[in-house]
């Protein structure tokens, strides 16, 4: 089977117009590259990121199960923030003694996203029944 010039012709039309058709399209998705991501994010065809904050105490294995009144309570506690923005957070520690609750600290602090606010506390004036009264 012999290609007839005719059928050469057409063919090398067909391509020409496949290509020019593919270059278009590949020049028109990169100058609206951000509105046609934009539009598939809108359609929940993008995945996207997911908003939090991780809040731990650093060495949660070694934190006290009770409290005596001649020993401190330390531990190390953690912000960090996922929120995809920078933060400003606010916290606030107690201690539950005798039936009361006592703030130990308590402040805001500001986080840039995907920064780590790290925060030791230490304290056992709260655990004494005799200063309590």
């Amino acid at each position: 089977m012999h290609l007839t010039i005719k059928r050469l012709c057409k063919l090398t039309s067909l391509f020409s117009i496949g290509v020019t058709v593919v270059v278009g399209m590949l020049i028109f998705f990169n100058l609206n590259r951000v509105s046609l991501y934009n539009e598939l994010v809108t359609l929940d065809l993008i995945p996207k990121s997911e908003k939090f904050t991780e809040l731990y105490f650093n060495d949660s294995t070694h934190l006290p199960t009770s409290a005596t009144s001649n020993r401190a309570i330390s531990f190390i506690f953690v912000i960090h923030n996922l929120e995809t923005v920078d933060y400003q957070y606010t916290y606030e520690v107690f201690v539950n003694a005798h039936g009361a609750r006592h703030i130990v600290d308590s402040s805001n602090v500001f986080v840039k996203n995907n920064r780590y606010y790290v925060k030791r506390e230490k304290f056992n004036r709260f655990l004494d029944r005799r200063r309590m009264k």
